[in-house]
């Protein structure tokens, strides 16, 4: 497996944890498909760290991405492909930039709001009904019973 360093890599680099390590290696093959298409596949593998959104406390995201997508040439057709099919587009020279490649499937794959798995620190119960709470949604229903009925009064 070929690693890449975060030279390589500065979207992930701008969007990790400063201070901690980031490692993504990659291997892929370009084969023909079924329709004599060019498909590229392979894995795509490493550590990077952001903030949890749960505790703000750093974290490992640990991943392994198995990308298979269909190689297009620059205003090529994609028609025949099927609906799920991903697609690459090769640069205006017919070119693939597979560290740009591997950088855009890992962004892709990001979590939208990262947090630990077992992470309850910061986490209140709020929300739960118990002795003496009552539920702030029955309030607000209350709220909208009493807003309801000023306008039956005009």
């Amino acid at each position: 497996m070929d690693a890449l360093v975060a030279g390589d890599l500065p979207r992930l680099r701008a969007e990790s944890l400063e201070g901690h390590p980031l490692h993504v290696a990659a291997r892929f093959e370009i084969r023909r498909g079924a329709l004599g298409e060019l498909r590229l596949s392979g894995t795509i593998e490493g550590e990077l760290w952001h903030e949890c959104q749960r505790c703000l406390q750093p974290m490992a995201w640990h991943f392994r991405l198995t990308p298979d997508a269909v190689l297009v040439p620059l205003e090529g057709s994609i028609e025949g492909l099927d609906a799920g099919d991903d697609f690459i587009e090769l640069d205006a020279e017919g070119l693939l930039r597979p560290r740009d490649w591997v950088e855009e499937e890992v962004l892709l794959a990001w979590p939208l709001v990262p947090r630990h798995e077992d992470c309850n620190t910061g986490r209140t119960d709020e929300f739960a009904e118990g002795e003496g709470r009552e539920n702030p949604f029955a309030v607000l229903a209350g709220l909208k019973d009493d807003l309801a009925g000023r306008g039956d009064d005009s």
